[in-house]
């Protein structure tokens, strides 16, 4: 999610005739997202940001004329570490490193309480919502384009649920992680994977 659920690049605004400072923006997102982990959105202000960030508070003003402009903005960053969907032969191996990789980005507190409150956010905003879709998205083709390719080689059925299969998928690290905050294992990944696969087996 947005450094917390994320999506796609976006292009650098221009500022008053030239580009906007790339690394300025990408501090103050990532003093965003620490900031929601720490206080949640009721105790998030543009200050606040500038300070964890290092920056002016003019910056910020400039670049956001609200918190929900911000929020969109955190929604629509790529998380740090995001990496093409694995391709090792097969299937089940493809989709445990990609399993793997997803809990490993929400394995601190932080994180996970940082990716709840853009998620609350979202609730309450139409445009942090379409931002957060949008990042959704992404993901979602991400693990389409896996279990297509697996289902091209046989290890699915012709007719199966990719949707359905990816909902499950995504369910395994989203709602256990964020909602429940339960621990989500090696033994525990890999079980639910074979679940879910058998029941898409050829």
């Amino acid at each position: 999610m947005g450094r917390a659920m994320t999506g796609r690049a976006h292009s650098v605004p221009v500022l008053a005739g030239r580009p906007r400072d790339a690394g300025i923006d990408r501090a103050v997102v990532d003093a965003c997202v620490e900031l929601l982990a720490e206080d949640g959105r009721p105790g998030l202000s543009r200050e606040k940001v500038a300070r964890r960030a290092g920056v002016s508070v003019m910056a910020v003003y400039r670049r956001f004329s609200s918190i929900e402009d911000l929020l969109v903005t955190v929604a629509s960053t790529p998380m740090s570490g995001r990496r093409p969907p694995p391709d090792t032969g097969t299937l089940r191996t493809d989709l445990v490193e990609m399993v793997r990789h997803r809990i490993a980005l929400l394995a601190r507190p932080s994180s996970r309480r940082g990716a709840a409150e853009l998620l609350a956010a979202a609730a309450g905003s139409d445009r942090v919502r379409a931002a957060t879709l949008i990042s959704v998205e992404a993901r979602r083709v991400e693990t389409l384009s896996v279990l297509r390719r697996g289902r091209e080689r046989g290890e699915l059925r012709p007719d199966c649920d990719l949707d359905l299969l990816v909902d499950l998928l995504e369910g395994v690290v989203y709602y256990r992680l964020l909602w429940r905050s339960a621990p989500l294992d090696e033994a525990s990944v890999e079980g639910a994977i074979d679940s879910i696969l058998r029941g898409a087996a050829p």
